[in-house]
């Protein structure tokens, strides 16, 4: 296996994340040109074969090929790759048995490259090593001083390079000690009760097969979710949710309406990573809707901020959730944990999360009784939730088109107030005409009149 090679950059003057501290330190950004070389060369191998043959394989196999350089993390199996996209079962069992006759040849794969980005770093004679010992520069006319290696370190200069230093004193407030981040799947128990009694059960069965520490539990949103117990017991949700769905039943919650509201509840949740997997029933299976209608819902979900994943079966989903569990067991170590249970906007839940990466040093927490109880169906709901609910109820009215009326009109009082302000028929009709998600699209006159006369026009003109 040829050497891995990797990419490191040093930031200077990066503020600490620790509340209440004013010292900088240096952030040592590092990852593995190719993390995963050998997956690529044999997926290339299995592609050139293909090519060869003139096979319809190709395709498939050079969009995994291009999921996997995205990917930046190295990858222990060749089971671990159905995390990705465009990895099927028979792929991935491919690159199993290429790897397990690897090091059965006597092969190494190495996974943890923490020790060779310290040699690198350590290497005196190396850029790195002269970039790390130099002094701060806390001012402009300091630079030319800066500039000139005298050899001599000053001590008082140097930052604290460990961010943990200040955690103890704030230990009381919002930071939480977790000595031991052990992630525990939560299993929702309508995943575990079947319609037959040949499918009671059928997923904790997998998961055990598969050795995932997993609890059932009644949950208010969502199938799957993960929570690890801090050093006094308490439980904290993983910034992680899963929402399941099978064809048929993603078909039935877009004909009853419980597509919408799902994804709101889903939304309003308070953990910013929500992963809709869809399951896939095999070929030839009527579920009511058809194929287009399926995957636009998709698309939908997809542009709305959420991970969409598609399974190809029920035993795919569970390995799936086997990989997931062992992904967050091994990147929650050394993790600072935060606890935003009591973070609010303006008296009201704060909930607009922020985005979380596995790779983010400070790993934000919701306390799993708070979560219960917010996400709940029939918890007290303020105006802003009943009057967003309202807004769904709209078609063609999305999530994202919808938050973007309520950030600026939070109540039907401020809109009508709003309606009153303009001064002709016409700009109240285009006055909902916004911009919203990342894209900056606009919500469109049309949409705009229809929410007009719903809430403030004498009579509806349809």
């Amino acid at each position: 296996m040829p050497p891995v090679k990797y990419e490191i950059k040093i930031v200077k003057h990066v503020p600490s994340d620790v509340p209440g501290s004013s010292k900088e330190y240096r952030r040592i950004k590092a990852h593995a040109k190719r993390p995963n070389p050998l997956f690529e060369a044999w997926l290339e191998e299995m592609i050139a074969r293909a090519e060869k043959k003139n096979t319809l394989g190709k395709i498939a196999l050079q969009k995994a090929l291009t999921s996997l350089r995205r990917y930046p993390l190295p990858l222990a199996s060749g089971r671990d790759c159905i995390v990705l996209a465009d990895f099927g079962k028979t792929i991935c069992e491919n690159l199993e048995r290429r790897l397990k006759s690897y090091l059965a040849a006597g092969g190494r794969v190495e996974t943890d490259h923490q020790a060779s980005i310290e040699a690198i770093l350590n290497d005196e004679t190396g850029e790195h090593y002269k970039e790390l010992t130099k002094p701060f520069c806390t001012e402009p006319e300091d630079n030319a001083a800066c500039a000139e290696d005298t050899g001599v370190i000053d001590e008082a200069m140097m930052p604290n390079d460990s961010i943990f230093d200040h955690i103890p004193i704030t230990l009381e407030d919002d930071f939480v000690r977790v000595s031991n981040p052990r992630p525990i799947l939560l299993v929702d128990t309508c995943e575990t009760i079947g319609k037959s009694k040949s499918s009671l059960d059928k997923t904790l069965q997998e998961l055990a097969q598969y050795s995932v520490e997993h609890d059932v539990r009644k949950l208010s949103v969502g199938d799957f979710a993960w929570i690890v117990k801090d050093d006094a017991g308490r439980e904290f949700l993983l910034p992680y949710i899963i929402e399941r769905k099978r064809l048929d039943d993603l078909a039935s919650s877009i004909k009853d309406g419980r597509f919408h509201e799902q994804k709101f509840r889903l939304k309003q949740c308070g953990l910013p990573n929500v992963i809709y997997l869809i399951e896939h029933l095999g070929n030839n299976r009527q579920v009511g809707v058809p194929e287009g209608s399926l995957t636009q819902a998709a698309l939908n979900t997809y542009v709305q901020d959420f991970t969409v994943k598609y399974t190809e079966n029920h035993h795919h989903t569970v390995m799936y959730l086997s990989v997931m569990t062992n992904l967050l067991s091994n990147k929650l170590k050394n993790k600072v944990f935060l606890d935003v249970t009591n973070r609010s906007v303006d008296g009201e839940p704060n909930n607009r999360t922020t985005p979380f990466n596995i790779s983010d040093q400070t790993v934000p927490l919701l306390s799993f009784e708070y979560f219960y109880k917010q996400s709940s169906k029939t918890r007290d709901c303020s105006v802003r939730d009943v009057f967003i609910k309202q807004l769904l109820q709209i078609k063609l009215l999305t999530i994202e088109k919808v938050n973007a009326i309520v950030e600026r009109y939070p109540t039907p009082q401020s809109l009508r107030r709003a309606y009153d302000r303009c001064p002709s028929e016409t700009e109240r009709k285009r006055m909902l005409n916004l911009t919203y998600g990342p894209t900056k699209r606009t919500i469109g006159d049309k949409l705009s009149t229809i929410i007009y006369q719903l809430f403030a026009s004498d009579r509806y003109a349809p």
